[in-house]
């Protein structure tokens, strides 16, 4: 979606804000949002043509940064406290010289054995890492259809192309792809196998058929006896056990899982689970111990560079402060997290925290911005159904 720099500063003047000043001139309000460029607090719009039409291709990500430099006027900071603030968030994830340098190789290894599935498996982690999902689920379906005799390899692929699916809200896509995995696991009848697929389809269903997916749950657990996969099917029995309100059993089952995650060395797994307690603990309101870990499993996930685990945690501790009656916190926290998901695509999640910035807002009784947002929140699901369908 375009937005023109006209637009953006009717925009803002339709919000209330005062960011281009209060000014009817449109020249005078265009000098001010000139200035933001300048300063380099909005970014420079493309330019088309000879008409001297200039906009920016995401109107969301525009609108939302001049509210928050409206915000941050309000709050009394000067631009060059913006830029510092702006500066020390953006952080620059996978898109390093250790991701270029391990894409090179990756390329040179591709030159030396065209189409060797390994390390175009290893690409398509790679993409998945840095957030260029469409790009990873074209390489795993590519995968997928040409390692029909490397059972393992399929395997693995399935594993990667669910969650894929699941991060783009895929569900009919989702759906299918569980039950090839259970067939291969069949065919092959191996029991690690058939007990992760499982849990696979149980994750699928869990939010229509809850009960259903909790027999798949309970079926992982024996199929999953003595492998380090064992801890996912704890994982998500609690998951149920918390939906329906039994918080001291699906704490019980959490903990076991975190306990063998430790075990297996399974760092990302770990702080899931970690993160997890904490949810349940903000939903037991025990407040402090919610935070604490949640601010552990931050700080773990940034290590491992996880960006859908960052944006999770850093939303729920948006709740969190939003529970605590701390609205412009709250409000800080979902918007990094909206941030974090809209630069790794994940349409579901970028929803999810759109809808909370609103419903805050509501709280606070500004019913401007808590419609905005609530109007993107519905846009992105628009987006999101059109793109499943074409």
């Amino acid at each position: 979606m375009k937005i023109t720099q006209n637009e953006l500063v009717e925009f803002a003047d339709e919000q209330n804000l005062i960011v281009f000043g209060k000014s009817q001139n449109i020249t005078s309000n265009m000098r001010s949002l000139k200035r933001l460029i300048q300063r380099g607090l909005i970014p420079k719009p493309k330019w088309e043509g000879g008409n001297l039409y200039s906009f920016w291709e995401n109107d969301l990500e525009i609108k939302d940064r001049v509210i928050w430099i409206d915000e941050k006027i309000k709050e009394g900071l000067s631009y060059r406290q913006m830029k510092e603030e702006l500066e020390s968030e953006d952080n620059p994830y996978l898109e390093n010289i250790i991701a270029s340098d391990l894409l090179y190789c990756i390329k040179e290894l591709l030159n030396i054995k065209p189409g060797c599935l390994e390390v175009l498996f290893i690409k398509a982690l790679i993409m998945y890492r840095l957030g260029k999902r469409e790009e990873s689920l074209k390489i795993l379906l590519n995968l997928e259809t040409n390692c029909e005799e490397d059972k393992d390899l399929l395997f693995i692929a399935y594993d990667k192309i669910i969650l894929v699916y699941h991060n783009l809200n895929n569900k009919e896509m989702e759906l299918k792809t569980c039950q090839k995995f259970i067939s291969l696991a069949e065919e092959m009848g191996d029991n690690k196998m058939l007990g992760s697929a499982y849990c696979h389809l149980g994750n699928c269903i869990r939010y229509t058929e809850m009960d259903r997916a909790f027999d798949y749950f309970q079926r992982s657990i024996e199929l999953l006896k003595g492998s380090d996969l064992l801890g996912l099917a704890y994982a998500n029995i609690s998951w149920v056990l918390e939906q329906k309100s039994n918080f001291s059993k699906a704490e019980e089952y959490l903990k076991k899982a975190i306990e063998l995650f430790f075990e297996s060395n399974d760092k990302k797994d770990e702080t899931t689970c970690k993160a997890n307690l904490g949810l349940l603990y903000y939903k037991t309101n025990r407040m402090s111990e919610a935070m604490k870990l949640m601010q552990e499993a931050y700080h773990s996930f940034s290590q491992i560079q996880d960006l859908d685990g960052e944006a999770a945690t850093i939303g729920n501790m948006g709740r969190i402060y939003r529970k605590r009656g701390l609205f412009s916190k709250a409000i800080e926290h979902f918007r990094h997290a909206y941030h974090i998901v809209s630069k790794i695509k994940n349409p579901r999640a970028q929803k999810v925290w759109l809808e909370r910035m609103s419903e805050v807002y509501k709280e606070m009784g500004n019913l401007k911005k808590s419609e905005f947002f609530l109007k993107e929140s519905k846009k992105i699901e628009e987006l999101n159904i059109k793109s499943k369908g074409e």
